[in-house]
């Protein structure tokens, strides 16, 4: 009798540490949360493109900038400058001085995949859960979140995405159905300052 009650107070136990435990699990909703307390994030950023037309990686470098309200301002340096700027109804590239401007209206499907970005970078995961089924592990301080498309015609480009992060995204990973792979390396993040330059600001203004 006595090691029967043993037995079942170690068993109570162990079920209240599991319960206890699923009940503080990570789940997508609280990286939604994490993500959308940094609002405004600059960093930089690291691209290795593996296509299969090319025999060698085309590796890309520069700096970003997310504020959730504007947009996304992303500065490549290497191998040679371009400048992107992104909203959620235009987009803008600059190379050499020479900017062209594109809406949301002159082609629809490329904001399509524009808004996709901009929600990967926000966190935003009721936006892709739209899209995509999305399945998390790990914890806030180290987690990979999977994303496999479920709706054209995302699923006729991508085969998945893999999102990696803490507080901030730190890596992102697009496989695309044809083969090609593009890894997206981001470091250095910050959030300070916390408000636009008048620089800044003035990029989003177009």
């Amino acid at each position: 009798m006595h090691n029967i009650k043993r037995y079942l107070s170690t068993l109570l136990l162990s079920l209240s540490v599991l319960f206890s435990a699923n009940s503080f699990a990570f789940d997508v909703n609280d990286l939604q949360q994490q993500l959308a307390q940094s609002t405004l994030v600059r960093g930089d950023f690291q691209q290795v493109r593996t296509m299969q037309m090319f025999s060698q990686p085309l590796l890309t470098s520069g700096s970003f900038l997310l504020d959730h309200e504007e947009g996304l301002l992303w500065q490549q340096t290497k191998p040679f400058p371009i400048t992107l700027t992104l909203t959620q109804n235009k987009l803008r590239q600059s190379i050499n001085g020479e900017a062209q401007v594109m809406t949301d209206a002159e082609n629809p499907m490329s904001f399509y995949f524009t808004r996709l970005f901009l929600s990967l970078f926000k966190g935003d995961t009721d936006t892709i859960k739209e899209n995509f089924t999305l399945v998390l592990s790990g914890e806030k301080e180290a987690w990979t979140l999977v994303l496999i498309p479920t709706t054209s015609p995302i699923d006729s480009v991508f085969k998945s995405i893999k999102v990696e992060g803490g507080i901030y995204l730190n890596r992102v990973v697009l496989s695309e159905v044809r083969g090609d792979v593009t890894e997206m390396i981001f470091i250095k993040q910050s959030n300070q300052p916390v408000t636009l330059t008048e620089e800044e600001l003035r990029a989003f203004t177009f």
